[in-house]
């Protein structure tokens, strides 16, 4: 459940990544406040270097799903089928959004794929694919929703990068050289499209027990230790000593989204984990 207060929020937010794990807490937050909200997530990516291992990820039939159950309980959420590395496939959501609701007033871009290799052994199209999804999917969702924002006024983007775009992490090269160019971006776009009425931040999540996670996990297992042992070694690097939960991230995002002089900030959600 939510800690921000119950608020009204008539605003039309997309959350892309929407369908599963944190993305799905943005997608339910916005929902309790009163926003439409359209979860769009990707059935299908393009390489399977990520971490479900597969190119067929089920996150729009996830994100359909959110849908269905949030409705049934009267709030305004839709799916849709969106890869943030495909150009095409980004206007056509864009485009689809303009002509349902006429406006758009949130961008969420809570999407990423994490892939674990050393950079002697790892390939170019390795290299690309980790970049493109994370790095390159934002900003080709923020470059077709400027236009929408703009014409309603502005409004807010939150795009999210993560710990490991505050500091480096063995055989995650490309993940990490991936979510410190999207604070970098942040930061840039903020500057570009601030008189524009546009905010545009970055939410930095630390550790969070969603599936990403778990098959980073693989990377940290000793041998002889089991999964939930290795998770409790990870909980005592955390100075806070707790995992952060896809809610503590939804708030943060919702906040982000809300605040009128908050822009090209990226804020870590990590227990003091890593510093900037």
């Amino acid at each position: 459940m939510s800690t921000h207060p119950a608020q009204p929020d008539d605003r039309v937010v997309l959350v892309a990544g929407g369908g599963r794990g944190i993305g799905a807490a943005v997608v339910e937050t916005f929902a309790r406040r009163g926003a439409t909200v359209v979860a769009a997530d990707a059935q299908q990516l393009a390489s399977d270097v990520n971490h479900y291992r597969s190119r067929r990820t089920g996150g729009y039939a996830a994100a359909r799903e959110l849908a269905r159950t949030l409705g049934e309980r009267g709030f305004a959420v839709t799916a849709a089928d969106v890869d943030a590395g495909d150009e095409d496939s980004v206007r056509a959501l864009l485009t689809r959004i303009d002509e349902e609701h006429g406006r758009l007033d949130v961008v969420v871009n809570a999407f990423g794929v994490a892939h674990i290799s050393r950079v002697e052994e790892m390939t170019l199209a390795q290299f690309e694919a980790v970049v493109s999804g994370n790095l390159s999917g934002v900003f080709l969702m923020c470059k077709h929703a400027i236009g929408l924002l703009r014409r309603g006024g502005g409004g807010a983007i939150v795009n999210f990068s993560s710990i490991s775009g505050r500091t480096g992490f063995a055989k995650e090269a490309h993940y990490c050289a991936a979510k410190f160019g999207v604070i970098g971006f942040t930061a840039s776009l903020a500057k570009e499209v601030a008189r524009s009425g546009i905010r545009v931040n970055a939410v930095c999540p630390g550790i969070v027990r969603t599936q990403m996670w778990e098959y980073l996990l693989s990377e940290f297992v000793r041998p002889g230790e089991t999964r939930e042992q290795c998770w409790e070694r990870m909980r005592a690097l955390i100075p806070q000593g707790e995992f952060q939960s896809p809610q503590d991230i939804a708030d943060t995002v919702v906040h982000l989204a809300s605040a009128p002089r908050l822009t090209g900030q990226a804020i870590s959600v990590d227990g003091a984990m890593a510093q900037p």
